[in-house]
């Protein structure tokens, strides 16, 4: 079973099984395989009509995600019983990562008893209320409020939708970011730019919408989603000036407003696991978690 690598000619085929998969996590859109293929080194191949990606970092163990499609017990193991081979002729120790709680009953089917489930809270996605992110309203978005009133006693803003022509000021606020942040010091956060710039680079093609919020007439702000399923979008980059108190606020709740406002859900993706950000996402007071998990086949 061959592997291919995964380029932007690849998009066609993805888009084709992610909609057939209708997807709940914010890692199952091309857009998330594509600028992240080198960090990930993902590879995918389609095995009894399901799309199947493998991961093999550098810098950490290699795993499976879920076979995509319309999935049923009987293709599924024929696609779990490939990626296994797979691995076993490479001597890697099988893993599927980022599956959901839906998706663990295949395994429990495939595997009884066989196998090591582990919660991964760091990697689960914060999914919100369209509604309650676009009105903050309520007592317990009073201190999101306060923040956005200060912006606008101490500035003026204007919403501007993301264009090509703009994707220099996108790469400025991001170096700023990235500079505030010491990316080079910090593979993560290094990793992230990389992966948004090529995001950035690629808006159009990857189907995904964006805006900046510009502030005293300079831009300060960007952000770019686009829909996961049906009824969800995903956010996959915000970013801005540091300095300027409540703009974060401002363009999470301008975005959606503008541009989300037919959707039911947003997914805000993970907090990986740090302080600062769990913190943040959890006060926008999350409708739930989407949880994932690790497999270990024993």
């Amino acid at each position: 079973m061959d592997f291919t690598e995964i380029t932007l000619n690849s998009k066609h085929l993805f888009d084709h099984y992610l909609k057939k998969h209708d997807p709940k996590i914010s890692e199952l859109t091309f857009t998330n395989f594509f600028a992240w293929r080198y960090y990930y080194r993902f590879r995918y191949a389609v095995i009894s009509d399901l799309l199947c990606v493998i991961a093999a970092p550098a810098k950490s163990k290699p795993f499976a995600m879920m076979p995509v499609g319309e999935v049923n017990e009987r293709n599924f193991g024929r696609a779990y019983d490939a990626i296994r081979s797979y691995f076993a002729e490479r001597g890697w120790k099988l893993c599927f990562s980022r599956i959901t709680r839906d998706e663990l009953a295949y395994f429990r089917e495939r595997l009884a008893d066989e196998a090591s489930i582990v919660y991964d809270r760091d990697n689960s996605d914060y999914l919100y209320n369209t509604r309650d992110l676009a009105e903050l309203k309520g007592k317990k978005y009073d201190g999101k409020r306060n923040h956005i009133n200060r912006f606008n006693r101490e500035h003026s803003f204007e919403y501007v939708p993301l264009e090509c022509a703009l994707l220099d000021e996108c790469s400025r606020i991001m170096e700023e970011w990235c500079r505030d942040k010491d990316c080079s010091c910090q593979e993560g956060d290094y990793c992230e730019r990389s992966a948004n710039l090529e995001i950035l680079t690629h808006f159009r093609t990857l189907g995904c919408k964006g805006a900046l919020i510009k502030v005293d007439g300079e831009y300060a702000a960007f952000t770019v989603g686009e829909m996961l399923n049906a009824d969800t979008a995903v956010i996959h980059i915000e970013k801005a000036i540091n300095s300027i108190h409540g703009l974060y606020t401002v363009i999470n709740q301008q975005f959606v407003q503008h541009e989300w406002n037919g959707t039911t859900y947003i997914n805000r993706e993970q907090d990986l696991g740090l302080e600062g950000m769990r913190k943040a996402k959890l006060s926008y007071q999350p409708l739930m978690l989407v949880e994932k998990y690790n497999v270990y086949p024993v």
